[in-house]
């Protein structure tokens, strides 16, 4: 997994919101990773269109984002559809899908990169952009 940004997990538009506006006042570049399995809960489609809204509103980051697929092909195929950059998938077929997703300039993703949670942050009572700039600014 060397070479990707440093991984902030995603739940919610107001998440990508968060990560990205501390993103871009370090500036660092950032992964914003899914929910593990959200490809079968929110799916591809909605996974892509908060990420689109992120990047529309935080123009000047880097962002890239990964998709957590579990072990489902289908899942995996349409977040390529989708056009998300990175896909986690572990099934059976996964170098069938590797081969796809390099068609499609996207990569396919075996485990999941260590990431920072927003959702267990706030549910820590955390402070989210203290913990996502601590996090950001460390070292892979």
């Amino acid at each position: 997994l060397s070479g990707l940004h440093k991984a902030v997990t995603i739940h919610s538009l107001a998440h990508v919101r968060r990560a990205l506006s501390v993103a871009s006042a370090i500036p660092r570049p950032i992964l914003l990773l899914s929910a593990l399995g959200a490809a079968g809960t929110v799916g591809p489609g909605w996974f892509q269109a908060v990420v689109r809204k992120g990047k529309a509103e935080f123009p000047c980051v880097m962002v890239k984002a990964m998709l957590d697929c579990g072990d489902s092909p289908g899942y995996a195929l349409a977040a390529l559809r989708q056009g998300v950059d990175y896909v986690r998938f572990d099934g059976v077929s996964a170098d069938k899908i590797a081969d796809i997703a390099l068609q499609a300039n996207a990569k396919l993703i075996r485990a999941r990169p260590e990431s920072l949670d927003l959702y267990h942050l706030e549910l820590a009572g955390q402070q989210i952009d203290t913990a996502c700039r601590t996090w950001l600014l460390g070292t892979n």
